[in-house]
Parts: structure tokens; sequence; C-alpha cells
């Protein structure tokens, strides 16, 4: 018994001994380390920091990428992770739909406004278009006839189809004939374009050799999962309706709104004019007032919460003028579906050189001052003058190609260049033109005078100092 009290004491004590000891080192820690929370709050910063860039990171790519494939699985994961907060972004601000699989994500993109441009530089033909449509046609056509199931399919087949059906209620539009070369070269671009969508894969064959003539030569395709997110989204009968505006002659230089061009027969085009200001402006090239005054409108209302809305969302800063808005990326980033102009390609420097020449027209009072809506409406014939003028002086810095052309040929390169920027509109059937009043934010100048243009040499000097004027023309904007 004795023993066992003097343990216990023993223990006791040693218990009790050591307690002051514990609160002396707990006092010490206290002392020498930093607090807690501070700790918790700079790791909550940086797990927001990074929650940030990811979803930045989503957004731009789900906006500039026609399609996200489950190949690039990086990319792939990460949209897939944000899926709901990108589907609410746009709910609220587009109306546009992510349609995601398995194996594909893409977001669906629904216009409120024609717009001129192209995403793919190669499909820029009226026939590669048509090309394109036509394949997705076939794809659905093969899909209703209870032949998707066999997703392959020849190239000499899909040309027969397209042949005879474009020549099917034509109404006398030239129908595609795939002996002519400048249709094969179509259908080509547009197979090469569902190709590198990753719609289409090459089973066997040389699509060249097709083109080519080959003899006997012919290519075995397939139609993969994108096809089915193409096709779905593709509305022959607002395309029809849209087509036929479009082709008027007479309907050129007006308003793109396609409200204007299909009435209220689609709910697609029955939007909040905020929506549309904000479709126009991620579609790019910009939202002019003469298209969409009412859209316009709601942006200026909104400006300074879009202008914030659209640097956290993208890290993008809006340009708003008095007659348009678009946006501005940084120096180095993809321009995603937006055509712009560089100081690289003869045809851009012919473009900027031109925006430059309309400017000192206005100014000097020898063309029109521009309408209400900042538009300048000119004829060919002022066109063709300018043209000359600016070949005459600048045209010895073009390259041999540019030279050796016909100035009508080298002015309908320019009219495909500047529609496709969205700084004209025309000509139209009766030889008229308008200038788009974003035409002021390019001028151009050649360094030294007769100085060939090597774009691709990085290591000889620059031959074009373009400027962006746009930041102080408001006065012209």
């Amino acid at each position: 018994m004795m023993e066992e009290r003097e343990i216990l004491a023993m223990q006791n004590g040693g218990a009790a001994a050591e307690l002051p000891e514990a609160a002396m080192l707990a006092q010490m820690t206290e002392a020498t380390e930093p607090s807690a929370a501070p700790r918790i709050d700079r790791l909550a910063i940086t797990r927001q920091r990074t929650y940030t860039a990811e979803l930045m990171k989503a957004h731009v790519a789900l906006l500039e990428r026609e399609v996200i494939l489950s190949k690039n699985i990086d990319l792939f994961r990460l949209v897939n992770r944000h899926y709901y907060t990108l589907q609410s972004w746009h709910d609220a601000n587009t109306g546009w739909r992510i349609q995601r699989s398995a194996t594909v994500i893409r977001l669906v993109r629904q216009l409120s406004a024609t717009t001129p441009g192209y995403v793919y530089d190669r499909l820029r033909d009226p026939g590669d278009f048509a090309c394109l449509t036509w394949i997705l046609w076939y794809a659905e056509n093969r899909q209703l006839t209870g032949r998707g199931n066999d997703q392959q399919f020849l190239l000499s087949q899909l040309a027969e189809q397209i042949s005879e059906q474009s020549r099917s209620g034509n109404d006398g539009e030239a129908a595609f004939d795939f002996r002519r070369p400048a249709d094969r070269y179509s259908i080509q671009r547009a197979l090469q374009y569902l190709e590198e969508l990753g719609a289409l894969q090459l089973v066997d064959g040389q699509t060249k050799e097709w083109v080519e003539q080959t003899a006997d030569a012919d290519v075995l395709y397939e139609f993969t999962d994108v096809i089915r997110s193409l096709v779905s989204a593709l509305n022959p009968q607002l395309l029809e309706l849209a087509a036929a505006r479009l082709n008027d002659e007479g309907q050129t230089l007006q308003s793109t709104l396609l409200s204007h061009m299909v009435g209220d027969l689609f709910p697609v085009v029955n939007v909040r004019p905020l929506v549309r200001a904000w479709r126009a402006l991620l579609l790019g090239p910009a939202l002019f007032r003469f298209d969409d005054p009412e859209a316009f409108a709601e942006l200026l209302a909104q400006a300074d919460e879009v202008a914030n809305e659209l640097l956290e969302t993208f890290a993008w800063l809006l340009d708003i003028k008095r007659n348009y808005a678009c946006i501005v990326r940084a120096s180095g980033m993809s321009g995603g579906p937006v055509t712009s102009l560089t100081p690289f390609g003869t045809n851009d420097q012919m473009a900027m050189l031109m925006c430059g020449a309309i400017r000192e027209q206005v100014t000097s009072g020898t063309w029109p001052k521009p309408d209400t809506y900042g538009c300048i409406h000119v004829t060919t014939e002022d066109m063709n003058a300018l043209f000359y003028a600016v070949r005459e002086h600048y045209g010895e810095n073009w390259g041999n190609e540019a030279r050796s052309k016909s100035s009508r040929s080298l002015l309908n390169d320019v009219y495909k260049k500047m529609r496709q920027a969205g700084l004209l509109r025309g000509p139209d059937g009766a030889g008229d033109v308008l200038i788009l009043p974003t035409a002021a934010r390019y001028s151009a100048t050649y360094e030294k005078a007769g100085q060939e243009s090597k774009a691709t040499s990085k290591s000889k000097s620059k031959t074009t100092a373009a400027a962006l004027p746009g930041w102080e023309e408001a006065g012209r904007g």
C-alpha cells in the first residue's frame, strides 16, 4: 500500500511539475511563431487567385475555340470543372448554351446580327461556306435516312450528292460542278476546316490527289461526334431567310440586325438589347450604332458594368466610341473570331493605307462628311480613284505578286479584306460603298519610300509603321 501511494504521489507530482513547463512552452511558441490567421488569409487569397485565373482561362478557351475535344485533356477537364459557373455567366449575358458530351464541349453561339469576317483564315470564299453547309446537310441526311451508324463515306459520293442537290431548286444560281477546279478547292478547304475541328478524320486516301484529279483517286472520310454538335446548331430555315436578304444587292449596305431580316419568325432573334450588345462585342468585329441603335444605347447606359465584367471575365478592355464599340485585347493574345489588320501581308497593308487615305479625303472636304451614324457613303468610282492614288504613291513597297496584278484585281482584294475586318460594306448592285466608322482606327505609312516590305524577315527593319488612332478619334467615331 505504501509503495502504491508513493508511486501515485510521484506520478501526480511529476505531472504537476510538468504543467508550468508546458505553459511556458506554449507562451514561448505564441511569442515566437506568427499567428495562424494571416497564414490562412494568404492561403485563401492564393486559392482565390488560382480559381480566378483558371475560370478566366476557361472562359477565353470556350469563346475562342470552336470545339474543345477530350483529347485536349487539361483544357477539357478545366472547362468541365467550371461548367456550371460558365453556363451561368452565359445565361445572364449572352443567352448561349454550352453543349457538352463525353468527348466534345462547344459553346453554341447564336447571332443577333450577321457579322463580317471569318474564324478560319483559309475558309474565305462564298463557295467554301456553301460546301461547308452542304457537308453538314449530308451528315444530317445520313442520320435521318438511318445511315448514320456507318459514319464513313467516300469523297466522290459526297461530291455527287452536293452537285445533285445544288442543281435542284437553285432558282438559276450556279450549281456545284466538281469538274471545275474552283469547286474542288472549295470542298477541299471545307473538309480541311472540319478535319481540324475534329468533325472529320481521314481514313484512307489523299484529298490532294482527288482535287488534282489523279486517275482513280478517292478519299475515305469518317464523321466523328463533333459533327452532331455542328448539325444540331444548324437552322436551315433561318439560314435560308437570312441568305435571301444578304443576296439582295439592294440590301447590302443596310443594317445587319437579324430581326430586320427574318422578322419575328424565330424566337432566337427576340432577345434583350444588352444581350445583343454582348453577342456583337464577343463575336466581333464591333457593335455598330448603325446596325442596332437600341442595343448600343443600352450598352452606353451600362458601360461601366459591362467594361468591368469584360475585364474580370476575359481580361479584355471595352472601347466605346460615338458610333461603335469593340473589344481590345492585349498584344499577343489570340484574336479569336475577330479578323483584324496587321502590318504583315500586302493586303493588310493596302487596307490600312486606304483607311488613312479615306481619312484625308474626309478631312480635306473632298469626300462627304460622315452621316449621323459615323458612316461615309461613296461610290466605286471614288474608291477606284483613291486606290489608284494610293498605288501610285506606295506601290513600290508591295511584293512582286501585288505589283503584277491589275488595280481592279487588287482593289477587289482590298474590299474583301476591309469587309472581313468590319471596315466597309459593299459595293452593292448600284456601285455604292459604305465606309464604317471603324476605318478611322487605322493609319499606316512606310518608313522608307521604295523599300519592299519583307514581313517574314525579322532581321530587317520594319517597313510599315502602323497606328491605332481609335483612342483619340472619338470625334470621328
